[in-house]
Parts: structure tokens; sequence; C-alpha cells
């Protein structure tokens, strides 16, 4: 396989010559050569229908980019944990098997069959017995947990469609003092209220253990936006809401200084800035 040559589907620049050659790199050059790849075998999953970005990259998909890197190989436990994951997150049959077609499309590679069937076996295992994760909590109609984190660690490893810095926020509300949880009604407002607040900023909003987490491109009128969820909030379930606190731990250093600024000239709330 030649990674020498710029492809003229994604644009992107060869660094090294030959896959196989990985194993006689230094570890520096490996690292970047499966940071490479991994780019460009999500880049053509994306262009070859995968629907949902933020629920693309999970752990095995790493492992399945080391293995095919420095060994040109992809064994077949680790295609079939690959398949296992998929069904797991209710990824589609159709789309686990084109995604993993477009590894090899990525890596100049002929499609491995049998890496390929051990693909299937492990989504087919698992599809029938677990059922899917989904996206959407079902008592806020926020993110999930998993389906949050997965989304920062996709802006973390490959940056985001939005151009700019995100931040991360977490508007935490006092604890019910008679349960371990609010109740479902107002869990159900919380959500419609971060839902509404939030509405067309580009943010992810995950509810737990009392808090609002969100991940949002960073803008002085999205600062503004956050500000006005956490009032609202306060306004629920006649002040069982009230006081919260809005914490603020920025994911660069040109974030958190447009953090710190907005903060300080901003009066009854809490920022803190890591």
């Amino acid at each position: 396989m030649n990674l020498g040559a710029v492809s003229s589907r994604n644009g992107f620049p060869a660094h090294c010559s030959d896959m196989t050659s990985f194993r006689t790199k230094s570890f520096a050059e490996c690292t970047f050569s499966r940071h490479l790849l991994l780019r460009r075998w999500q880049t053509t999953s994306y262009q070859t229908g995968w629907r949902f970005r933020a629920d693309w990259f999970l752990p095995e998909v790493r492992t399945v980019v080391t293995s095919l890197a420095t060994n040109a190989m992809v064994p077949a436990p680790t295609a079939k944990s690959l398949g296992a994951a998929r069904a797991r997150n209710g990824v589609s049959i159709g789309e686990t098997m084109t995604d993993f077609r477009a590894l090899f499309a990525a890596a100049e590679q002929t499609l491995d069959v049998d890496a390929l069937q051990s693909l299937a076996e492990g989504w087919a295992e698992v599809a029938e017995s677990a059922p899917p994760i989904s996206c959407t909590d079902v008592y806020t109609g926020l993110a999930t947990q998993a389906h949050f984190q997965r989304r920062v660690h996709e802006v973390f490893t490959f940056g985001s469609d939005c151009p700019g810095a995100h931040a991360l926020a977490i508007i935490s509300v006092p604890r019910p003092r008679d349960s371990r949880s609010h109740c479902w009604t107002l869990l159900a407002r919380i959500g419609e209220s971060v839902k509404g607040q939030l509405h067309g900023t580009g943010a992810m909003a995950m509810y737990k253990n009392s808090a609002v987490h969100v991940l949002f491109p960073l803008s002085e009128s999205n600062l503004c936006r956050l500000v006005e969820c956490k009032t609202a909030l306060e306004a629920l379930g006649d002040g069982a809401l009230s006081p919260a606190r809005m914490k603020f731990y920025p994911l660069s250093a040109s974030a958190a200084a447009t953090a710190g600024t907005t903060a300080a000239s901003t009066q009854g709330s809490t920022y803190e800035t890591k």
C-alpha cells in the first residue's frame, strides 16, 4: 500500500510509504501513522454513509486501527469485538459492514473477507440479546452519558464541524432533600428548559447527578445563553433548583481567556476556569 500520494478523495497527505513498514519505525512515527489512518477511516466512513458522526468513535475502533497499522491485518477477535460494540450502540449490520469496508479503502488495502465475516459474527451475537444504547435519556430527553462522552472525545480527538474552540459548562442544582433524585416530572421539565434555552447554539447537554453538563462552541452569545439557561433552571419547581452554580471548563487556552472575561463581567453566578 502506498500512502505517499495524496488521496484524490479526501486530500490527506501521506506520511508513510508502506503500512507493513510501521513495525520498523520509531514509536512517534507509528503513533502518527495510526492517527493518520484513524482520520482517513473516519472521513471515508462519513463519505460512504455513516449517519451520526458523534457515534462513530469507540475504543474498539482504535484497537482495529492499531492492528491494521502495525501488522497489516485485523485479527478475527479484534474484528469481532468491533462488530459487537457497533451492535450494542444500535448500528445496523449494513452500516457496520460499510464502515469496515471504508477502513480498508482508507488504508488502500484489499478488503479482508475473513475479518469482515468475524465483524458480522460479533454483531449478530450481540444484536439479538442486547438492547441498543439510546442516544437520548428517557427522563430528560437530553443526551445519554455514553453519547455525551463520545461527543466530548470526538471533539478532543478530531475537532468539530463548528469553527472555533469548545468548552464544557456544568450547571449544578441543589439535590432533593427527601430522595436520591428529582421526580420524573421535574427531570422532564429540566430537559425541556435546557433544550429550549440552548436551541440553535450547537451545544449538546446531558443531565447527571443533579447537574446539567453542556459541551458548546465557545462564543460570547453562547456564554450569555448559558447564563440564561441557568436562570431558567432556577425558576423551575417553585425554586427547587435554586440556587444553581455554573462552572466552565475550557478545552483550550483561548477558551479559558474568553470564559474568564465573560465571568468577570457577570454577576450572581459562580465561575471556575480550569
